[in-house]
């Protein structure tokens, strides 16, 4: 198996051979597991809200100071001169309930406001959780700029010429049709759709802000004339919350025990087939004593979740489980009580998920594909061959050795400062500044 890492203290050729030979030694042969098809449906229970108590009062005066660094960074940009009168309005398909996309909006929003700029999300489809948060899109002015949140294919695509202003796109990428064929029809549809549409809107656009250099590359390719990466903006302070205590502790509840864990929805980008997988060898062949939690919610890849629960069956496999969508205080209990992170995704704009184990400094193994080793860094162990049994004594080298689990730390803490609130927000600022000049 070939891997890599971007730290020089991690050598990656004693890695190989010692996986190599741990691999021949146990002479594991690769069973006929390719046959994708996936234990019950986890129901994690959902306790009493908890006080927040003082973690509350210091998110507060956290975004406070920011929100005035950020006012003074608009006057520094010259926004301060046109705030009265500047509007950047945002224009999205979907406008979902703990949706990635939508969480981007809300905090470009708050970037946007905070610098003295009027701006009102706007969507096609809006969650009933979030109606107090958007308006429907026919509403959106057309005289006004807008940020339009590109990721699949929609109709309000084909309107954007319609626009009379300026017009920037911020490009989240798309998956590409082949991975949903098999799955779901609609969304295999969309995605195409999507790309015939960003192909179109090439030549209208006036700036488009990509997550990554991987999403900038593309939009190059097709003829975007500006274009500039930025990365998604996170609150880390959110994730210092609370957690779930009662399900914190039944995660825990035996320390002996390895939890494995990969965040992201249920969909066959996601290849949380080839996670089970190579869970299926760390298990029978490694570390008995394990669990495997995917995090995520299936809806509308249903087909996709019934062929892991079936892959599952017929492996005899234990202790994989499913939780569907959790709240955030259960996805932060998840996260602190998991051992390693587990990423086989074959295509990623991004990646949050990947960022968020970083900051909770949990060793990552992940296949370098799209985005992927761009948004990881140095932060994390990336292989280039999903040689099943060889990632699973990886994971196991990496849990067992210090050094590995002390440079990946430290290195996953120097990359969560380059994904900084403040890095990201003023990146964010920047771009839309070279617009405006």
């Amino acid at each position: 198996m070939r891997m890599s890492s971007q730290d020089p203290l991690i050598d990656v050729n004693q890695i190989e051979s010692e996986i190599a030979a741990r691999v021949q030694r146990k002479n594991c042969k690769k069973e006929d597991i390719d046959v994708l098809r996936p234990v019950p449906e986890y129901a994690a229970s959902r306790p009493k809200e908890q006080s927040l108590g003082l973690a509350v009062v210091i998110r507060f005066f956290k975004k406070v100071i920011r929100g005035i660094l950020l006012f003074l960074s608009a006057i520094k940009f010259d926004f301060n001169r046109r705030r009265h009168r500047l509007e950047i309005n945002q224009l999205l398909p979907a406008f979902n309930y703990g949706d990635a996309i939508g969480n981007a909006a809300i905090n470009i929003q708050k970037v946007l406001r905070q610098a003295g700029i009027k701006s009102t999300i706007y969507a096609e489809y809006i969650h009933p959780k979030m109606t107090f948060r958007a308006k429907p899109s026919c509403l959106c002015p057309k005289k006004k700029p807008i940020i339009y949140h590109m990721a699949i294919g929609s109709k309000l695509s084909n309107q954007i010429p319609r626009f009379q202003s300026l017009k920037i796109m911020n490009y989240h990428n798309i998956t590409p049709s082949r991975f949903f064929e098999d799955y779901n029809e609609m969304t295999a549809q969309l995605c195409k759709e999507g790309q015939e549409q960003l192909k179109f809107l090439s030549d209208k656009i006036d700036l488009a802000v990509a997550d990554s250099d991987y999403n900038r590359k593309e939009l190059d390719d097709l003829g975007y004339v500006n274009t500039f990466a930025s990365p998604i903006i996170l609150h880390f302070e959110d994730y210092e919350q609370p957690c779930e205590p009662s399900l914190l502790d039944r995660l825990r509840a035996n320390g002996q025990v390895t939890n494995l864990l990969f965040v992201g929805r249920i969909a066959p980008n996601k290849k949380q087939e080839d996670i089970i997988k190579v869970f299926y060898y760390y298990k029978k062949y490694i570390n008995p004593d394990s669990c495997l939690y995917l995090v995520g919610s299936y809806k509308g890849m249903e087909t996709y979740y019934r062929s892991l629960l079936d892959m599952i069956a017929k492996l005899d496999l234990k202790d994989v489980f499913f939780t569907g969508h959790v709240s955030f205080r259960e996805l932060l209990s998840y996260y602190r009580a998991a051992d390693l992170f587990l990423c086989m995704s074959e295509h990623e704009g991004f990646c949050i998920p990947l960022v968020e184990a970083m900051y909770f400094n949990i060793p990552i193994i992940a296949y370098d594909s799209s985005a992927v080793s761009e948004t990881l860094g140095n932060a994390g162990l990336l292989v280039q061959d999903k040689d099943y049994p060889a990632i699973a004594e990886l994971i196991d080298i990496t849990l067992n050795s210090e050094l590995i689990r002390r440079r990946l730390k430290q290195n996953s803490a120097d990359r969560i400062k380059d994904l900084s609130t403040e890095n990201a927000e003023k990146s964010f600022l920047s771009a839309i500044q070279s617009i405006l000049q």
